[in-house]
């Protein structure tokens, strides 16, 4: 009797030593990512980033000026506070990566944007590298192209996002063959 009236006690005592310890709670989350800034918010931060990025800005009719305009935002972007001028700045170098047929650029803007911002980024990258001008890259450019394209023909095969795999891998045929690596081309259309 005695024994079991103390482990009783030893029990209770356990409970509540256990009752007064401090217990994990998991925080509430901060819910989802914010959506892009429409374009009437855009108007201010345009004229924002025209007055700041003056100089770069001004050489982008090359694609090498386009380039380094692009890895500017980019830097750039990474201390911005102000939500609306990131985007902006995000969304200028890549379509300035666009326009200049380099892929990498893109892909890198749209990588930083998404874990921003909350949209289609697969929907958008396909249709940033789908604009490259593809019949005026050089080899290396028509290369990096590719490459993206089957990355993200990859990305859409994990979403379940069939139409846009396709469209992607189509795209990475044309650019290994402007990039003259037909092994490569032969190898993506028959996935």
């Amino acid at each position: 009797m005695m024994r079991s009236l103390a482990l009783l006690f030893a029990i209770a005592s356990t409970l509540a030593i256990a009752q007064d310890r401090p217990t994990m709670r998991q925080l509430p989350g901060t819910g989802t990512l914010p959506q892009p800034p429409s374009q009437r918010d855009l108007v201010d931060a345009r004229a924002v980033l025209k007055a700041r990025f003056r100089e770069p800005l001004s050489h982008t009719e090359t694609a090498t000026g386009a380039r380094i305009a692009a890895a500017t935002l980019l830097a750039a972007s990474v201390e911005e506070p102000d939500w609306t001028l990131k985007w902006l700045m995000l969304d200028e170098a890549r379509r300035l990566g666009s326009a200049a047929g380099y892929a990498d650029t893109v892909t890198r803007a749209i990588t930083l944007s998404s874990a921003l911002y909350d949209f289609d980024e697969l929907d958008l990258e396909m249709r940033s590298l789908a604009e490259i001008p593809l019949r005026a890259l050089d080899p290396g450019r028509a290369t990096l192209l590719a490459e993206a394209a089957e990355k993200l023909a990859a990305r859409a095969d994990t979403d379940g996002r069939r139409e846009l795999s396709d469209a992607a891998r189509l795209l990475a045929v044309k650019a290994w063959q402007r990039s003259g690596n037909t092994a490569a081309a032969r190898r993506v259309a028959e996935q």
